[in-house]
């Protein structure tokens, strides 16, 4: 989009932009996905990497409410977005303004100026200001056909979205296998967090999600790092706050381990 274009917003404006489409969230004891920061960052057309610091920044100053909610489709709680009153007289301010703006807009091969409501009402599908105006972002003018296809490309941008999730939650699960999670591999899951573009709010969520299922067999998880300690004899002053640091964390008791430790020592029965 140029920067002299009518629908040229900032970043922070087109946050406002989109969440204005949603009233009385506050009053909502589950919030849809639409809140979170995936979402956020798809409709508002910024990297997922790039977006905590304009929230953040935004939450500071009063713009938007952050909250830690219960989300449609999800089974943890997540931070949600929603504006705070502040930002819905900002939020106005720009639908009123951007309620009057008319754009080039191809129609059947035909190139002709047209409000965003028009544009609305023109398509097939819902189109949001925000919808409008982030679509624009890269072309000189729209295309009706193209706007038709925004339900797929965002389909397509979430499924996109999911595959990088799932890849990262296989990575974080192999780093835990075995219980613990070496200086190595939590670089290695680190770097790859990075590339994937996972917020560190979600890094924490899947972290929690694996580290549950890791918990459902924690006494064999912690026989088997303590066998790999008592390999080359008994047990040395690091093993052993290594292995403490382990029994906290997989929630067993002290009686527990000296159970799980006694066992090995112990000749397999014939």
């Amino acid at each position: 989009m140029k920067p002299d274009s009518p629908l040229a917003l900032s970043t922070e404006d087109r946050i406002l932009l989109y969440f204005s489409d949603f009233r009385n969230l506050e009053e909502r004891y589950v919030l849809p996905q639409a809140t979170t920061q995936k979402a956020i960052a798809f409709a508002a057309g910024i990297q997922r990497k790039h977006l905590s610091r304009y929230l953040d920044e935004m939450v500071r100053d009063g713009y938007l409410t952050e909250t830690k909610a219960h989300i449609e489709g999800e089974k943890q709680r997540m931070l949600a977005y929603y504006l705070a009153p502040r930002g819905w007289e900002r939020a106005m301010s720009i639908r009123e303004r951007l309620s009057k703006v008319k754009v080039p807009v191809t129609v059947a091969g035909v190139t002709r100026d047209m409000t965003l409501e028009e544009i609305d009402h023109a398509t097939s599908v819902h189109l949001t200001l925000s919808d409008i105006v982030r679509e624009a972002m890269t072309v000189d003018k729209l295309d009706l056909e193209y706007l038709e296809g925004i339900d797929d490309r965002r389909k397509r941008a979430m499924d996109e979205r999911v595959k990088r999730l799932e890849e990262y939650t296989r990575a974080v699960m192999t780093a835990w296998k075995d219980g613990r999670v070496t200086a190595t591999e939590r670089l290695l899951v680190e770097q790859l967090r990075e590339n994937l573009g996972i917020s560190k709010e979600e890094q924490e969520r899947i972290e929690s999600e694996v580290i549950e299922e890791v918990l459902e067999n924690r006494a064999g998880i912690y026989a088997a790092v303590a066998e790999e300690a008592l390999e080359d004899g008994p047990i040395t002053e690091d093993e052993r706050e290594l292995l403490e640091v382990l029994r906290k964390k997989l929630g067993l008791s002290s009686h527990d381990v000296r159970g799980i430790e006694a066992d090995i020592g112990k000749p397999a029965a014939s």
